[in-house]
């Protein structure tokens, strides 16, 4: 792979790259080894509004939301062809700027790839209804049309893919878009405006604003809030969330969140206790445990509680911690010094509300490398109820399967969840009765049904993405009554 040395990067706007309009900058620094590894325009909200302003047009007066749906498979088809082929310069950007870990941002590219033909399949399939036989003198027709300018606040976790989850869907609707990527990772959405103008989208469809800290949080606000936008899709926190959702209730706008989580694990007795134990480590160390979706409580039944744990912890050598551009690392860094910082703060709660089950922690702050860590904890404590965005596993013994489902229940959160066990009628029973967005049965994270819908219950956010749901995000339904003479 080719390191590109620190580039300079515009904003998009109109189909233009342009600087800010005060010509001011931020950089990017690898969280890994402190270089600058990338230089952005620094927008504000005059540039904000400017790109707003150009999705509108291009919504109102531009082609794309008429385009017919074939035209837009193909460009939605070119751009997947286009992320493959320049997979390693995304790859770099991710890896450099956020310090995930190279097979880890490849993967994630496949990802973003495979989701742009799931949506370009969408549009070709996409239908309205009608109904005739009602009565024989009227007709009834519903109609599927674009929500219209959709502005996106992703987090930086997840880069590329966090992206095209809201944006394939929304160009498969024929919506128009302004980006305001996370100043922590800002350069796979800026490779992706240049990517998809190749690939035919027009002018003005897709726009892109980068800002450092302080203007991201005013640039996120004048999105949220302006009455010239249909939709705001956020990822992150819950309380960011909320503070979005409170801008967007100005003009009653469209939102969808996609916020924290805390899911439970559940592992019975009679699972397969290898594969458990194995997944049980990905689920909570995978991207360094910086998921929304990370199986952070593991809840073990207590006849095998001693013995499960032994195995999990066993196993966390596995992760191999370092250098994110190894491809056998399979844990780099920490986003930031400061998140590095709130992760072991995290662990000092953690060795004063429970016990410690894996050794001293291999903390390098110069790199901010931190390996897998694990707390026998009650459930009660902050460290099960809090989001450490870290890999920092919180360990919690259940009786039953009653039990099971009330500890996994006792949660302001509910974006995921898993459950371990050979009885297909238990599984069910646990899965219908946990209040959470999605659940795994015998795997976590993914079964390969990648396409399925993503989202929470309670404050881990309302709205889906991926599959038909995620399109129905982005489509409003407008019903035609006919009567005949």
């Amino acid at each position: 792979m080719t390191t590109i040395a620190a580039p300079r990067f515009t904003l998009t706007i109109a189909g233009n790259g342009v600087p800010s309009h005060t010509g001011e900058t931020f950089t990017r620094i690898s969280p890994f080894d402190g270089t600058v590894v990338g230089e952005y325009a620094n927008a504000d909200a005059v540039d904000a509004e400017s790109a707003i302003d150009a999705a509108r047009v291009a919504f109102d007066s531009g082609a794309w939301p008429t385009t017919p749906a074939r035209t837009r498979y193909d460009v939605l088809t070119a751009i997947a062809r286009l992320i493959r082929e320049n997979k390693d310069e995304f790859a770099e950007r991710m890896v450099s700027e956020s310090g995930k870990p190279l097979s880890t941002a490849l993967g994630e590219i496949g990802g973003a790839a495979n989701t742009f033909e799931y949506y370009a399949g969408a549009a070709l399939a996409s239908e309205g209804s009608a109904i005739s036989e009602r009565r024989p003198n009227a007709l009834g027709l519903v109609l599927r049309e674009p929500v219209g300018v959709a502005a996106f606040i992703p987090a930086w976790n997840f880069p590329l893919l966090g992206v095209v989850n809201k944006l394939a869907p929304a160009l498969a609707a024929g919506c128009t878009v302004v980006v305001k990527p996370s100043h922590m990772c800002s350069g796979p959405t800026v490779l992706l405006a240049k990517y998809l103008a190749d690939a035919g989208l027009p002018a003005g469809v897709f726009n892109v604003v980068t800002s450092d800290r302080d203007r991201g949080a005013v640039v996120g606000q004048v999105l949220a809030a302006s009455t010239k936008v249909d939709k705001v899709a956020f990822t992150g926190s819950t309380s960011s969330g909320q503070a979005v959702m409170r801008a967007a209730a100005e003009n009653t706008k469209r939102v969808s969140l996609e916020l924290g989580g805390k899911s439970a694990n559940i592992v019975f007795a009679d699972a397969d206790l290898e594969k458990a134990a194995a997944t049980a480590v990905a689920a909570f160390c995978y991207n360094s445990g910086q998921q929304c979706s990370a199986g952070s409580r593991l809840l073990v039944q207590r006849s095998i509680y001693t013995e499960f744990l032994d195995m999990v912890v066993s196993r966390v050598d596995d992760q191999v911690v370092g250098d994110p551009s190894e491809p056998a690392t399979t844990m780099g860094p920490l986003i930031s010094p400061e998140q590095f910082a709130r992760v072991t703060e995290y662990i000092a709660i953690g060795s004063r509300e429970g016990r410690r089950a894996t050794g001293e922690s291999d903390a390098n702050p110069a790199n901010n490398l931190l390996r897998p860590t694990i707390f026998e904890v009650a459930n009660s404590t902050r460290l099960a109820q809090e989001e450490v965005f870290g890999p920092v596993l919180a360990v919690i013994p259940f009786e039953d399967e009653a039990d099971a489902i009330r500890i996994a229940n006792d949660t302001r959160y509910g974006l995921a969840g898993g459950v371990w066990t050979t009885d297909i009628n238990r599984a069910f029973r646990v899965i219908k009765a946990i209040r959470t967005g999605k659940m795994f049965v015998n795997c976590y994270n993914s079964s390969g049904l990648d396409d399925m819908p993503h989202g929470g219950y309670k404050d881990s956010g309302f709205g889906r993405e991926f599959g038909e749901a995620g399109l129905e995000e982005f489509l409003e339904l407008k019903t035609v009554q006919v009567l005949l003479s």
